[in-house]
């Protein structure tokens, strides 16, 4: 089997329907869908058998205690058994044509060459406007990877991809029970693979990308202000700042303005997550994320400061509206 279509579920029935239908009208048909519920409490298994006993492809569901997308994400590459792997988000749609073209552009790189490649990237585009979000590709076709594209090139805009399950399997989020049930970016697996592979880059628009999920990560960033996306799921956001800083620091120093928000984000989320200022500073290794976190140590805790004085006038005006709207 070519392609596994992968989604995680979390309250998602009504918008589900978007992936099933892309898939429906899909012209390439050797793939299967593989389904994680994790522990979403509006339960669709009702509408998931629906789809299964109507489906002409293999759909596997397997329903887990809530752990965090990460958690199912680590589940599902388990679970496939397609060569490659197509993250399909709950409220993703994608053009009809989407696995073929994967399919193309996949088979341009010669098999010999293949092992030393993670996948392929392509672009999405607003499903209002039909522009494409974020930046093009300074090229079409390129060779590059996922820290390059990031820190060198600056394409930033929403991404979307086909890649390697095996390479998946090799370099899983990581399992540590104190992520459980915050949300882990999913840069952490695309980083670790830009350490070892190269990805192909196109021009080519092929998903939607929709900002209208209330449980989206983008939707609940943004109702939050920056405040809020500093200091919500802190144990995860600590852990990925830290070994960013610690991993990719080579990377980071290509962009000044992103080492020093990096910088600043290992202090805020650190300190919020109660850890000690020599506990985060002991944490940075080797030697220059040791140095760039004592350079940063000032600002950071000054940073710091800041977010708490936010939080608290956040709580105080929540408060206020609430007393008020009793009375």
């Amino acid at each position: 089997m070519l392609f596994t279509a992968f989604t995680p579920l979390y309250n998602s029935r009504n918008l589900i329907h978007r992936v099933w239908d892309s898939l429906q009208a899909q012209t390439f048909r050797d793939f299967e869908w593989v389904i994680v519920d994790d522990g979403s409490p509006d339960d669709c298994a009702d509408l998931l058998a629906e789809y299964q006993a109507k489906a002409d492809f293999p759909i596997r569901i397997h329903r887990k205690e809530n752990g965090g997308k990460h958690t199912a994400w680590n589940m599902g590459v388990e679970m496939a058994h397609g060569e490659l792997f197509v993250s399909c988000d709950h409220d993703d749609a994608f053009i009809p044509t989407t696995l073929e073209r994967f399919k193309h552009w996949w088979e341009t790189i010669p098999q010999s060459e293949r092992g030393s490649y993670s996948g392929v990237n392509v672009l999405c585009t607003n499903p209002q406007t039909g522009k494409i979000v974020g930046m093009p590709f300074p090229k079409s076709p390129m060779v590059s990877n996922n820290l390059e594209l990031e820190y060198v090139y600056k394409t930033i805009g929403e991404k979307w991809g086909v890649i390697r399950t095996d390479a998946l399997r090799q370099h899983p989020f990581p399992r540590d029970p104190a992520l459980r049930k915050s949300y882990l970016s999913e840069s952490c697996v695309w980083f670790q693979l830009a350490r070892k592979y190269k990805v192909l880059c196109v021009n080519e628009p092929l998903r939607f990308f929709y900002r209208d999920s209330p449980i989206s990560v983008t939707t609940l960033q943004e109702s939050g202000g920056v405040t809020g996306r500093l200091t919500s799921h802190l144990p995860a956001r600590y852990y990925f700042k830290n070994w960013h800083l610690n991993t990719n620091l080579d990377y980071l120093c290509k962009s000044p303005k992103a080492l020093a928000k990096t910088a600043l984000d290992v202090w805020i989320s650190g300190l919020s997550y109660k850890r000690s200022p020599w506990k985060v500073l002991k944490d940075g290794r080797p030697w220059a994320p040791w140095l760039v976190r004592l350079s940063a140590l000032p600002p950071g805790v000054l940073a710091y400061l800041y977010v708490q004085a936010r939080v608290r006038w956040r709580k105080a005006m929540l408060r206020r509206k609430e007393i008020s709207s009793a009375s």
